[in-house]
C-alpha cells in the first residue's frame, strides 16, 4: 500500500479544542517518582500508575472512579497519565513511566510483533474482546458518495500510524473491493489533522465513529457504509510487564474490579458523569455520551477475545506490520483475571 506522510503543521489550521481524542498528555497527579512495583501510598493505599488513552473507556472510567473514591475503596492510589494513542500507552509501560496501559488490538499485536526477541509485555485482561462497532463507518468526500468505488486511486484514506486506524483503512478498502496496493494511505497524527484535511480537500475517505464521526458529518462528508456493513470489530486490552503482573497480581485484580464499578457508575448516572467529565476534561457532555455508546467493559479473558487477537495478528503479519508470524497466546497472562472475574476467563 502506498503511503503519503502529511505534515503535522496541518493541524494548526483547524483546531477543535473540545473534540474527544484531541487532548494533550496530562497527569492526574504530579508524583512521577513512584516505583514500578506497586508501593504503599497514603496509609494502606497501593500506588498504581496507569497510562490512559484520550477519549476512551479507561480514561472516562478512571476519572469517574477517582471522583467517586472507588479506587481508594479498593485500596489503590491511582495516578493517571493521558496519551493520545495506544502506542503511546505501551511506550509508557516499556520505558517505566507507567505500570499498566490500555491499547487496542492492532497496537498490541504490532508492538509485540516488532519486539518479539526483547519484549517483557503481557496482556492481563480484555476491556472489550472484539465486538462490532455500534456506530460510525466509512465517510467520504461528497463527490464520491454516489459511487464509492470511484475512490480507487483518489487523494487517499486517512489513518494514524501504529494504531488500529491502519486496520480500519484496510478493511474499508477491502469492503469496496479495491486493490489495496494501488491506494494512497495518508498518515495523520490526530482527529484535528483529519478534520483539517477534510476542510482543505486533502483526503477522500476515512473511517470514524463516536464524536469524531459527528464532526466529520458536520464538515460535509457523507457516510457510505456502516461499521457493521464493513465488518469493523475492535478489541481493547490492559497490558503490563510480566514482572509487574507477577509482583502485583492481587492489586491488579482490585484495579479491574474498581474499573468495573466505575463503569457501572457511569451507566447508572450518565448525565451526571457527562457533566463532571465535561468540566474536568474540557469536552462537550454530548460528545462524551456519543463516545460512551461504543464502549463496554467486559473484563476477564474469553476464547473469543483471544481468537480476535489471533485474527488481527494474522492480518498484521500478512500486511507487513512485523517480520515474523507468532503465537499471541504466548503473551496472555490470565492470573489477574482469574482472581477478579474467574467466571469470565474462558480462554482454552
Amino acid at each position: 500500500m502506498k503511503k503519503r506522510i502529511i505534515s503535522l503543521a496541518a493541524a494548526a489550521v483547524f483546531v477543535i479544542g473540545t473534540l474527544a481524542g484531541c487532548g494533550n498528555s496530562s497527569t492526574q497527579t504530579t508524583d512521577k517518582t513512584a516505583s514500578s512495583d506497586a508501593s504503599s501510598s497514603g496509609g494502606d493505599l497501593v500506588t498504581v500508575r496507569d497510562a490512559v488513552m484520550t477519549g476512551q473507556l479507561d480514561q472516562y472510567a478512571t476519572e469517574i472512579g477517582l471522583w467517586q473514591g472507588i479506587f481508594e475503596k479498593y485500596g489503590i492510589d491511582l495516578q493517571t497519565t493521558e496519551f493520545v494513542a495506544g502506542i503511546n500507552t505501551i511506550d509508557a509501560v516499556v520505558n517505566g513511566t507507567a505500570d499498566i496501559g490500555m491499547m487496542a488490538d492492532y497496537a498490541a499485536v504490532n508492538r509485540l510483533g516488532n519486539t518479539l526477541d526483547a519484549t517483557n509485555l503481557q496482556i492481563f485482561s480484555q476491556i472489550s474482546g472484539g465486538q462490532s462497532a455500534l456506530s460510525g463507518g466509512l465517510y467520504v468526500d461528497p463527490k464520491y458518495a454516489d459511487d464509492p468505488k470511484s475512490l480507487d486511486g483518489s487523494a487517499g484514506f486517512m489513518y494514524q500510524e501504529g494504531t488500529v486506524t491502519y486496520y480500519y483503512a484496510s478493511k474499508c478498502i477491502e469492503y469496496l473491493g479495491l486493490d489495496e496496493s494501488k491506494q494512497n494511505l495518508i498518515n495523520t497524527d490526530s482527529s484535528q489533522t483529519r478534520l483539517a484535511l477534510i476542510q482543505k480537500g486533502g483526503a477522500s475517505a476515512v473511517y470514524a465513529n463516536g464524536s469524531e464521526a459527528k464532526y466529520i458529518e458536520e464538515a460535509g462528508w457523507v457516510q457510505v457504509a456502516t461499521s457493521q456493513e464493513i465488518g469493523i470489530q475492535t478489541g481493547s486490552y490492559f497490558l503490563s510487564t510480566d514482572k509487574y503482573i507477577s509482583e502485583n497480581t492481587d492489586t491488579l485484580a482490585k484495579f479491574l474490579q474498581a474499573v468495573d464499578e466505575s463503569t457501572q457508575y457511569i451507566n447508572d448516572h450518565l448525565d451526571e458523569s457527562a457533566e463532571y467529565l465535561a468540566d474536568k476534561l474540557g469536552l462537550k457532555a454530548e460528545d462524551f455520551k456519543e463516545n460512551w455508546k461504543n464502549y463496554s467493559f467486559d473484563p476477564g479473558f474469553s476464547e473469543e477475545a483471544t481468537t480476535h487477537l489471533e485474527d488481527i495478528e494474522k492480518w498484521g503479519f500478512e500486511h507487513g506490520s512485523f517480520p515474523k508470524d507468532y503465537n499471541v497466546r504466548d503473551f496472555i497472562n490470565t492470573d489477574v483475571a482469574k482472581i477478579a472475574f474467574p467466571d469470565n476467563v474462558t480462554i482454552e
